[in-house]
C-alpha cells in the first residue's frame, strides 16, 4: 500500500488527512484516489492526472509528474496546492 498525505486544498476537498491506496504507477494511484475521495474530482485529480492546482511528492524528497512513474508498496506520496505568490 502507499500512504497519500494531502495537504491544503486537497485536504478541505477529500475532506480527510490521509489515506492508503495500492501501489502501482502515479496514474493508478491517482484514479484510486478519485474512487475514495470524489471531493478530489476535477478540480485537484482528472483523468488519472493531477491538475494545474496540485503537486505530488514522493518520500518528501522529489516532485513527481509522470503518470506512469511507478510507486513502490510503503512510499508515502504527499498531495498538496499548487499555491503562487510571496
Amino acid at each position: 500500500m502507499v500512504t497519500v498525505e494531502l495537504y491544503g486544498v486537497p485536504r478541505l476537498r477529500a475532506g480527510a488527512s490521509r489515506v492508503e491506496v495500492p501501489a502501482g504507477t502515479l496514474a493508478s494511484i491517482l484514479h484510486a484516489l478519485a474512487s475514495a475521495l470524489p471531493g478530489l474530482v476535477p478540480d485537484i485529480v482528472h483523468d488519472g492526472r493531477l491538475t494545474e492546482h496540485a503537486l505530488v511528492a514522493i518520500d518528501g524528497r522529489e516532485m513527481i509528474a509522470d503518470p506512469e512513474l511507478p510507486i513502490a508498496d510503503g512510499s508515502v506520496l504527499v498531495l498538496l496546492s499548487a499555491a503562487a505568490g510571496g
